[in-house]
């Protein structure tokens, strides 16, 4: 049985679908010899290295584009050394510079070539600059071989001159071109040698086509968003099983989300092929009743529908020395949707109270945004007790904290709260669907502020007080929040990571 994953991104900021997938990895990979997650979007070594971190293996990375390849691995095995031995021979250089991540070649005083390596494997190459006459006119782009190239002519735009792309020839092992990908605008078509030209979703349908899909395959799809692949995906499947992840909620009231009324974009597409899907996972009971009864209603078809947590606890974690006093933390993007401002006033105005209240918040995101709050907690003059800590791997961090503060109107499952209450942290948050419910216990492991959607806005100062209340509430009594620290370990305990391999298993098998 192999298991395909759609899709890994490219392009874009890491989000709870990622962090999913990177929870799911282990317990597919037991489950089935095969497993291969797909770039739809052709992937630097930066997307490589995160999906990595996340414990996806690179050799089961697929790139749709370096599939036509006769050599489609993404591992990086042509070395630096000997890449630059053979330009200083070809372009007769003899002045090699060292940067911080480049090798430049120059010639009459002029760059002609940078070779450009690794960060997480330095002696290994990842591409090469060509210059004449100070200005860029082809990127070669490594693997185990030169996978493809990229061509530029100089243009004129608004802000000047600048290297343009017009053109990609993608490369076999011998050197051969496999295909060609030509550049008009936001637009693209590739080109084959035995004259075919093909649009980007003629081109993933192709790559379909090569999987050779049977009913002993399984088709993970994670993103439902109107991206090129789903259509081709549909007509191209086959017998294989289709399996729909839902991590996010469908269907937003009022207030819910600062974006859209009705459906979330993201799930456009599954309402329409929801009658071709054989399951659909959600990560709530609530979560799969609200579902069954919106498919109903705009009479779509309704598939299987199973819950499954999008992630789990790989084990608790205890602190090795005392939580700091009055400590908080929250973990998120810093966009708009997760409410960092109302984080950031309610700490505020509970720190006038009780001095002992610091905040440290974890993650990155949009850097206007990033700007904002940390302007925020200038005009506030907190810089004392609030601290930006930038995108860190905080898994065995929440356990040096006592208290964990969300003010997202909307959670599906909240993998951070799981990983919170994984080391026994309380939290704070709002009374939103679905995963803060099942969670967080109010007066149990911490506290869920009321709050109704569709006043949100108007009430958001009543709001940030009521957050305020609470967190000077969970520090009044020592003795119950540790009470509260051994209530989040007992919940986390049904959501460790061997109960939802068992979930996957009598899915999947």
């Amino acid at each position: 049985m192999a298991i395909y994953v759609y899709s890994l991104l490219v392009g874009y900021f890491p989000n709870g679908v990622d962090y999913a997938q990177g929870y799911r990895a282990g317990i597919l990979r037991k489950l089935s010899g095969s497993v291969r997650y797909i770039f739809t979007e052709l992937p630097g070594r930066e997307n490589i290295r995160f999906y990595e971190s996340l414990g996806i293996r690179e050799e089961e990375m697929l790139s749709v584009h370096h599939f036509f390849l006769d050599r489609p691995a993404l591992g990086l095995t042509v070395m630096v050394q000997d890449k630059l031995a053979e330009l200083k021979r070809s372009l007769e250089s003899t002045d090699v510079k060292y940067r911080d991540s480049e090798i430049q070649l120059r010639k009459d005083g002029m760059v002609i070539a940078a070779l450009v390596f690794a960060q997480e494997k330095p002696e290994a190459l990842t591409m090469v600059h060509f210059f004449h006459q100070g200005k860029l006119v082809r990127t070669e782009h490594y693997t185990d071989h030169m996978a493809y190239a990229d061509y530029y002519v100089t243009a004129e735009g608004e802000r000047g001159l600048y290297a343009k792309r017009t053109r990609r020839v993608y490369c076999h092992g011998n050197g051969a071109v496999a295909y060609e990908q030509i550049f008009e605008g936001e637009r693209s078509w590739y080109l084959f040698p035995d004259g075919g030209v093909l649009t980007k979703s003629e081109l993933i349908a192709e790559f379909v086509k090569g999987l050779q899909l049977s009913r002993d395959d399984t088709v993970l799809i994670d993103r439902f968003a109107q991206l090129d692949y789903v259509q081709p995906l549909f007509q191209e499947k086959g017998q294989a099983r289709m399996v729909a992840v839902m991590h996010a909620g469908h269907y937003f009231e009022k207030g819910e989300s600062r974006y859209t009324v009705n459906f979330n974009q993201d799930y456009n597409y599954l309402f329409k092929y929801s009658g071709m899907l054989d399951t659909i996972v959600v990560s709530t009971g609530q979560q799969k009743e609200d579902l069954e009864g919106k498919l109903g209603q705009y009479h779509c078809g309704i598939p299987r529908i199973v819950v499954i947590p999008a992630g789990g606890a790989d084990k608790l974690r205890y602190p090795d020395k005392e939580r700091k006093r009055g400590s908080i933390l929250s973990v998120s993007r810093i966009q708009a949707h997760k409410r960092i401002d109302w984080i950031i006033e309610s700490v505020v105005m509970a720190h006038r109270t009780n001095p002992d209240i610091s905040l440290d918040i974890y993650g990155g995101g949009n850097p206007e945004h990033m700007a904002a709050m940390k302007g925020l907690v200038e005009a506030r003059q907190a810089q004392s007790y609030i601290r930006f800590m930038g995108h860190q791997d905080v898994r065995e961090l929440y356990r040096n904290y006592e208290v964990f503060l969300t003010a997202s109107t909307f959670e599906t499952l909240g993998l951070s709260i799981l990983e919170a209450i994984s080391s026994g942290t309380a939290v704070v948050g709002l009374d939103a669907k679905y995963g803060s419910r099942l969670l967080v216990h109010s007066r149990e492991n911490g506290y869920l502020v009321r709050f109704e959607p569709a006043s949100v806005n108007e009430d958001a100062e009543k709001l940030i007080g009521s957050m305020a209340e609470k967190i000077l509430e969970i520090f009044a009594q020592p003795e119950r929040l540790e009470l509260f620290h051994k209530c989040s370990y007992r919940i986390a305990e049904g959501f460790l990571m061997g109960a939802i391999e068992e979930k996957w298993m009598e899915l999947l098998q």
